[in-house]
């Protein structure tokens, strides 16, 4: 091969690099913005991560325990999320039902909003579709406004208590990943 040529090969392979690296950057920047909307951003640290791993080695940071707890994080946040609403319901005095419809309504709210408003939509919708199905099911049930009311903002307080847990977790996770590879 010539002179020319293996310089061009080894231009493209420090691009590559420096591409995939941005990529990695791109990714837990993008799952930061996202957990800040109250939609699951640590997913994508977590495929970063990985992404990382390769750049890096199997010797050097994240190695498969680094992934592995990453991943965990990623899964339980995801857990905590689909059991706050119903247990934000509960915990005020709410019924089983209503706490699943907190659920049906966070979603479908998120949906809907998005489509309204795209990324802050989602998050007003959330909030909106959880209390109205809570608030609805237990007015029905109650047949008391107040005590419905009360119930159906425990479902949104816990939105916004997993909103919070989102950008932490994903916070978390950046600066796990950062300090591991800076080190």
């Amino acid at each position: 091969m010539s002179e020319a040529g293996s310089v061009l090969l080894n231009g493209l392979a420090v691009s590559g690099i420096f591409l995939a690296w941005a990529a990695c950057i791109l990714l837990c920047l993008g799952g930061l913005a996202l957990s800040a909307f109250s939609i699951s951003g640590t997913w994508l640290v977590g495929i970063a991560a990985l992404g990382a791993g390769f750049l890096t080695g199997p010797d050097r940071f994240p190695g498969w325990g680094a992934l592995a707890g990453m991943f965990a994080v990623c899964a339980a946040v995801d857990i905590v999320e689909w059991c706050a609403a119903s247990w934000g319901v509960r915990r005020r005095g709410g019924s089983a039902a209503a706490g699943w419809l907190a659920l049906l309504g966070s979603l479908g709210g998120a949906i809907l909003g998005g489509m309204v408003i795209p990324l802050l939509g989602s998050l007003a919708g959330m909030m909106a579709g959880s209390f109205a199905l809570v608030y609805w099911t237990e007015r029905r049930r109650l047949r008391k406004a107040g005590q419905a009311a009360h119930i159906a903002t425990g479902a949104v307080l816990a939105g916004i208590s997993m909103l919070l847990l989102k950008v932490v977790a994903t916070a978390g996770l950046v600066l796990w990943l950062a300090a591991g590879l800076l080190s």
